[in-house]
C-alpha cells in the first residue's frame, strides 16, 4: 500500500476491495475507465492503486489485462498456455533440463500447452574447453524484438531464460505479474525464482571447514554468466575467512600445472557440473585419488565419490509454473549437500 494516500484514493482503496469481496465468482473488476469515474480519480492513480493491491495480494491482472479477485487466477488460466522464452533446446544444461520437468507437470494438471520460444544466438556452446558465447546487451535487445513479435496471444504467463539482461526485458509488453525469470535476475521485470544461493554457499563453506582441507581452490568459469558470476561472489563472500585460492577453469596451463602438483587431501569447489567433470577427469589421470570435487550446482550428473550442492530444480520449475497459473507465493529453493557417503 502507498504511503501518503489522500483522502480520494483511501476511498478509492476501500470501494475497490468491496467491490472484489463482492464480485461474482470469477468475474472481472470494471475497467480502469469505469473504476476511475465511479471513483472521481485519474486512470493512472487507479492503476496504482490496483497494482499495490496485486502486491498485497488482492487482486490478479490477467492476460487480458484486466483485474480480477486473486481467487479468479486458476480459473480463468485453465487450459492457457505458459510459453518459454530462452535458448535453444540443445544448448539446454541438465539444470534446465530438471527445472522443465517441474514445469511440464504443472502444466499437464492444469491443461496448459507450453510453447518453446528459441533464440539461437542468446548462448552458443562451443566445444570443451572453451567458455559459452553469451549474446550482448544490443544483440539480445535485437533477437528478443524478433521474438516478441511471434508470441500467440492469451499466453497465461511467460518463463525467461536468465541469460536475458535487463535492456532486453525492459521491452517486454507483459505484466510483471505474469512474467518469472528463472535462477537469476533484477526482479525490474519480471518476477525471480532463485536457488538459495546464501545458504548453499554456507553449507559448503562449513563443510570444508569441518574436512580441514589442506588446499581450496574456488574454480571459475564463463565470467560472464550471469548465473555463475552470482554463484563466485556468493561464495568469495562466504569463504573471505578462509584459505582459498582462485583458478579459472579455462587457464588450461595454470589447470595443468596445478593438477601436477596439487597436494593431497585437496579440494576444487567448482561452480557448475561440466566444469567439475572436467576437472576430475583430469585429475583421475594425473592419479590424484585423494583429490575432492565440489560442484555448486549439482543436478544430479556429478555423483559420488565427488560432493554436490543439491537443489531440487524439478520443484523449481513447478514453482515457477504454479506461481503463474495458480499465484502460489514464490520462494527461494533451500539446499542440501549431497556428500560422498550418500547419493540422491
Amino acid at each position: 500500500m502507498p504511503r501518503n494516500l489522500t483522502t480520494y484514493t483511501k476511498a478509492a482503496r476501500a470501494g475497490i476491495l468491496d467491490l472484489v469481496k463482492n464480485l461474482a465468482e470469477n468475474a472481472p473488476l470494471p475497467s480502469l475507465r469505469q473504476l476511475a469515474d465511479q471513483f472521481d480519480l485519474h486512470s493512472t492513480t487507479i492503476f496504482r492503486l490496483l497494482h499495490d493491491l496485486e502486491a498485497e495480494g488482492y487482486v490478479w491482472q490477467g492476460p487480458n489485462r484486466r483485474f480480477y479477485p486473486v481467487s479468479a487466477q486458476s480459473h480463468t488460466l485453465q487450459g492457457k498456455p505458459i510459453c518459454f522464452i530462452g535458448r535453444q533446446i540443445q544448448d539446454w544444461s541438465q539444470l534446465y533440463q530438471e527445472i522443465f520437468e517441474g514445469v511440464t507437470e504443472i502444466c499437464t494438471t492444469n491443461g496448459s500447452p507450453l510453447i518453446l520460444h528459441s533464440s539461437p544466438t542468446l548462448v552458443q556452446v562451443p566445444v570443451e574447453l572453451e567458455p559459452a558465447i553469451i549474446a550482448t546487451e544490443a544483440e539480445q535487445q535485437s533477437e528478443l524484438q524478433k521474438l516478441l513479435k511471434t508470441i500467440p496471444k492469451g499466453c497465461a504467463g511467460f518463463i525467461f531464460d536468465h541469460l536475458w539482461c535487463d535492456a532486453a526485458l525492459e521491452q517486454i509488453p507483459f505484466s510483471r505479474n505474469q512474467c518469472i525469470q528463472l535462477l537469476s535476475g533484477s526482479e525490474t521485470h519480471a518476477k525471480v525464482i532463485t536457488p538459495n544461493y546464501s545458504a548453499g554457499a554456507q553449507l559448503i563453506a562449513d563443510y570444508v571447514q569441518s574436512r580441514a582441507f589442506n588446499q581450496v581452490y574456488l574454480v571459475e568459469s564463463t565470467p560472464e554468466e550471469p548465473l555463475l558470476h552470482r554463484s563466485v561472489a556468493q561464495m568469495q563472500e562466504t569463504l573471505a575467512t578462509l584459505s582459498t585460492h582462485s583458478l579459472s577453469y579455462y587457464d588450461e596451463k595454470a589447470v595443468n600445472e596445478l593438477v601436477r602438483q596439487i597436494p593431497p587431501h585437496s579440494c576444487f569447489i567448482c561452480t557448475e557440473d561440466n566444469t567439475a567433470l572436467g576437472l576430475a577427469s583430469r585429475i583421475r589421470e594425473a592419479d590424484r585419488k585423494t583429490v575432492e570435487m565440489v560442484a555448486i550446482q549439482g543436478t544430479g550428473i556429478v555423483t559420488a565419490p565427488h560432493t554436490r550442492l543439491r537443489y531440487d530444480y524439478r520443484r523449481l520449475g513447478r514453482s515457477a509454473a504454479s506461481g503463474i497459473l495458480h499465484g502460489t507465493a514464490i520462494k527461494q529453493m533451500a539446499p542440501r549437500l549431497v556428500t560422498q557417503q550418500e547419493d540422491d
